[in-house]
């Protein structure tokens, strides 16, 4: 008999507030990690406990690891309403438009007006109106210098939202809600399997033979919308900006040549990768673009054949990815279940978990 076609409430489950981690563990690799096997496997236990420093142990030489350098800007940051109002707002980007450019950002009580002042006056974000399509703010910033550089100077960090309600952002979220690898400013959300990493893992899995390569997708607020009501393929997903390198596409053929495995470092990875395969072979320069990629169930995977992955949250399109990487069957609950029970932390500075 054919499934009926997946709705939200499919991906609905009950995560206890005491199973999301509020801040991250003192080390990187500490972070537990949940292995299980892509497809059922009679000779592979469904769920695996381990550890993330066991990495290196669970892949083999040859395999690759892909991830996300995308950086997250301190994009939290206050302003002053033209009628002397401080409020709060979370800059969306672009980022690079230097001292003058469009901007778009999310605000509340912004109702009538027309600019904002930054940094007591150092920048201004002017014409503001609000953008249907994208569902945030927009408006010409003009600053004394970069908005990135304002931002890297007196920004917040962008934690998720049911962080931010339960505590303020600190100074070791800078370097905690940021990958070690992080290079190119332009995310307000961490790509989090990343976070997992530190370069004496790093190092460690280099020594097995495991390559990595490199891949951009600037994280964007939709990553922290739920699923529309009703049928999940009606879902419409948030644009986001990507890159894959040339060189990426070469390793990915290198892997391939010698039987290796791809194994993207989180969800934001994986869409990089697929959203450029999905147009053919990787030009000289590279494949970059804006993609609204939708990974759900009967998805036909081009370029990834492990994925790395925190556990998210209930009624997301992440989610909705990981069922979609197991093979559409649902098992995902039998998994999350497992996880719940023997203690795992949910969400961004959560455990992991590995499907190979």
């Amino acid at each position: 008999m054919d499934r009926s076609p997946p709705e939200a409430r499919d991906y609905d489950y009950e995560l206890p507030e005491e199973q999301i981690r509020l801040v991250p563990p003192p080390r990187r690799e500490e972070s537990r990690l949940a292995v299980v096997p892509r497809r059922p496997d009679g000779e592979r236990p469904p769920f695996l406990a381990s550890s993330v420093s066991h990495l290196p142990s669970l892949l083999a030489p040859g395999d690759l690891l892909v991830a996300n350098d995308s950086r997250v800007v301190p994009a939290r940051t206050r302003a002053r309403t033209s009628r002397g109002r401080a409020i709060e707002i979370l800059v969306l980007g672009p980022f690079g438009n230097g001292t003058h450019g469009p901007v778009h950002f999310l605000g509340k009580g912004l109702k009538g007006e027309t600019r904002l002042d930054l940094f007591d006056g150092r920048g201004v974000l002017d014409g503001i109106g609000y953008d249907e399509a994208l569902e945030c703010f927009s408006g010409e910033y003009r600053g004394e210098e970069p908005l990135v550089a304002f931002l890297e100077e007196r920004g917040e960090m962008p934690l998720p939202p049911y962080i931010a309600r339960r505590r303020p952002a600190d100074g070791s979220d800078r370097e905690r809600y940021q990958t070690v690898y992080s290079r190119v400013p332009g995310s307000v959300a961490a790509p989090t399997a990343g976070l997992h990493l530190g370069w004496e893992l790093l190092d460690r899995l280099r020594e097995k033979g495991v390559e990595r390569a490199s891949v951009t997708l600037h994280v964007g607020v939709g990553t922290f919308r739920g699923l529309s009501e009703g049928p999940v393929e009606r879902h419409r997903m948030h644009e986001e900006w990507y890159f894959v390198p040339r060189e990426t596409a070469e390793a990915i053929a290198r892997t391939r040549a010698r039987g290796g495995r791809v194994v993207a470092v989180g969800t934001t990875s994986l869409r990089a990768l697929e959203s450029a395969y999905a147009q053919g072979e990787i030009p000289e320069g590279g494949r970059a673009g804006w993609t609204r990629l939708y990974v759900r169930p009967g998805y036909p995977f081009l370029a990834v054949e492990g994925l790395l992955t925190n556990f998210h949250t209930p009624r997301s399109t992440l989610l909705v990815l990981v069922d979609a990487f197991l093979g559409g069957d649902g098992r995902w609950r039998e998994i999350y279940g497992r996880a719940l029970e023997e203690g795992f932390f949910f969400l961004s500075y959560g455990d992991a978990m590995l499907i190979l």
